[in-house]
């Protein structure tokens, strides 16, 4: 199964240099298909004594690095569609389970 979820780049400086880098994948970026996160990475020195209030995930602004997710939509859809399909066939199942259970106790209580 392909995992729709991609940690695809890490420790880009959070300079001029790393943000030109995003700025330009993002320009080349296949959005048909995928889709693009930035989130931040090592908090910067002067706020290491307060990582507990970014521990949902800092701001770019207070982050020496930056990392890249990279989600293939396509793989994504996929994967939601095979789940709704196991789904719905496991929910037959347990309505064929059911009926079943019942035609025996209907037999077994007629003496059949």
């Amino acid at each position: 199964m392909i995992d729709a979820y991609n940690y695809m780049f890490g420790n880009i400086p959070n300079n001029k240099e790393g943000k030109q880098l995003i700025r330009l994948m993002k320009k080349y970026l296949n959005t048909d298909r995928y889709n693009m996160r930035t989130r931040g990475q090592f908090l910067i020195d002067s706020e290491k004594p307060n990582w507990r209030k970014y521990q949902m995930g800092q701001p770019i602004n207070k982050s020496k690095c930056l990392r890249i997710y990279i989600t293939d939509e396509l793989a994504k859809e996929r994967s939601s569609q095979k789940h709704n399909n196991l789904y719905e066939t496991l929910s037959k199942v347990n309505q064929i389970k059911a009926l079943t259970n019942d035609v025996l106790n209907i037999n077994n209580n007629w003496g059949v």
